[in-house]
């Protein structure tokens, strides 16, 4: 069971190392590409690390562990810059993964200096409540992978998100559930010699790892002429941006031609934006055409990447015009462009201005 353990591991690390020799040779510049990495080295460590010739030296198995760790964290980093478009990171996730290997990292640390931690302190605080907050960064990968796809406008990206988010977030927490029982019942009973279908289950991870990342490098090469549009950041949208009526892109607008005095209409002149809730679908019924033609036209001949970016591009453009000119309240503001809450407002004109409402009613105003 062992060798055949090793041989999937060594198979797995072998794809691992491809995607990121060719993320690498292709987008290391790219925000994406070097988060993919910094996963791929943490997935590598995890499997290094139930290989027992290597584990079995415990300097060795300190470092691996500790890279492992980070893997449900790197997963969920990487997932949020690739399906949301997010230019910063929320405090509060950096918080959660930054108290989790901090936990992690001195009770790995005091287990290799063979200091007793006790299983209350060694498994319950230093173990089972960073395992807690890595379950819940991963259910939420699969959450974002799911819940964000009505909005994305990059087909190549609308076809993988699920199959990508679910099939890896099933991995990585069946990976964490079954480490957190399996440590649980070594720590309850006498001997491991009563435990063998953790080697099965040990093989089984393993395995799936081997075939996701295999099926993942069979994707990226079909798909090779899309990866770089997958892969870039998210670009920043500039509010005095005009669209449809400069030279940028012809080639896309003399096809849709139409279809973007439409969509400009819509928004400039019946300003739907200003509805709660707005969505893709609701356009393309207010314009009577399809939502993939309408996705295709927002995102290569407008450059947005989600349906939310491009309505808080005229939101945010109508509010700023609102907020400089009038003394209307800002939560009134926010409302009538289109906001549900004045915190979804607040975040995202900071996203677009780099500075909060208040603020730049004074500058403006001054």
């Amino acid at each position: 069971m062992d060798n055949l353990t090793a041989l999937f591991s060594g198979l797995a690390i072998s794809q691992l190392i491809f995607l990121q020799f060719f993320a690498f040779s292709n987008f290391r510049h790219q925000r994406q590409a070097r988060i993919l990495m910094l996963f791929c080295t943490c997935l590598i460590a995890f499997l290094l690390g139930g290989i027992p010739v290597i584990s079995s030296y415990a300097l060795i198995d300190l470092i691996l562990s500790l890279l492992a760790i980070l893997t449900p964290a790197s997963l969920w980093i990487f997932s949020l810059l690739f399906f949301r478009d997010d230019e910063k990171l929320p405090p509060y996730g950096l918080s959660l993964i930054l108290f989790y290997f901090i936990l992690r990292s001195l009770s790995l640390s005091l287990e290799y200096l063979d200091y007793d931690l006790g299983q209350f302190i060694g498994y319950y605080i230093g173990y089972m409540i960073p395992v807690l907050v890595m379950l819940g960064l991963t259910v939420h990968v699969v959450y974002m992978g799911i819940e964000g796809r009505k909005t994305d406008l990059i087909e190549e990206r609308r076809k993988i998100r699920i199959p990508f988010v679910i099939s890896k977030g099933v991995v990585v927490l069946f990976t964490l559930v079954f480490s957190a029982l399996s440590t649980l019942v070594t720590l309850l009973s006498p001997s491991n010699d009563s435990l063998p279908y953790f080697d099965v289950i040990t093989l089984a991870i393993v395995a799936s790892v081997f075939f996701w990342t295999l099926g993942l490098n069979l994707a990226v090469f079909r798909a090779s002429n899309n990866v770089e549009l997958l892969l870039q950041n998210a670009p920043t949208i500039d509010l005095e941006q005009g669209y449809g009526e400069d030279e940028a892109g012809m080639s896309m607008l003399s096809k849709e031609e139409k279809l973007m005095r439409k969509i400009n209409e819509a928004m400039d002149e019946q300003k739907l934006y200003q509805e709660a809730g707005f969505t893709i679908a609701m356009l393309a019924n207010k314009l009577s055409t399809s939502e993939q033609r309408l996705r295709t036209t927002i995102n290569k001949a407008m450059g947005f990447r989600n349906f939310n970016q491009f309505l808080n591009y005229y939101r945010i453009r109508e509010a700023t015009h609102l907020i400089a000119k009038t003394e209307e309240p800002i939560a009134s503001i926010a409302m009538d462009v289109g906001y549900n809450s004045l915190s979804s407002f607040n975040k995202a004109f900071k996203e677009n201005l780099g500075l909060p409402p208040r603020k730049f009613r004074n500058t403006s105003q001054a």
